[in-house]
């Protein structure tokens, strides 16, 4: 009975699409993507005008697309890109929907930094906030249903 009830349990398993496991996003919601060349200017820019951002300087196209990922499940991700502009540019051609939340310097001058700080702070994310609730309903009673089967299987056969 156990033998027929894990098969089952694993053919139903097979049968579930598998869900996006991206990773827990640490970063600030607003926040700037720099390197080495060009993090400290930045964050000078914007103490210098009282703009609060949080500066993080990237040293890989590979770290700087992870990063832009996070922005497709957050709504409220707002980056400003001083640095790896052809990654970034990449991922904005792929995903034309954060364009509104993601703000690429090209050339990096104090003008050009303070409008983009200023731009990036000005974003209205409570307009974007289309949460996604049926996908994480239906995998929860998905897995609820799967595992309430399990467990009533392995109760019923002990009696």
């Amino acid at each position: 009975m156990v033998k027929k009830f894990l098969i089952i349990l694993i053919i139903l398993l097979a049968g579930v699409q598998g869900l996006y496991a991206h990773g827990v996003d640490v970063t600030a919601d607003t926040m700037v993507i720099a390197n080495d060349d060009n993090g400290v200017l930045v964050k000078e820019i914007a103490d210098a005008n009282n703009i609060n951002i949080s500066v993080y300087k990237f040293t890989s196209d590979g770290e700087v697309a992870h990063q832009l990922e996070h922005m497709l499940n957050n709504s409220n991700k707002r980056i400003l890109v001083t640095s790896y502009q052809d990654t970034a540019n990449e991922f904005l051609k792929n995903h034309p929907e954060v364009s509104d939340r993601l703000i690429i310097v090209d050339d990096v001058n104090n003008d050009s930094v303070k409008d983009g700080l200023i731009k990036i702070g000005n974003v209205n994310v409570e307009s974007q906030q289309n949460s996604n609730f049926i996908t994480p309903l239906v995998s929860g009673l998905i897995i609820g249903l799967i595992i309430g089967i399990g467990i009533g299987v392995l109760v019923k056969s002990k009696r």
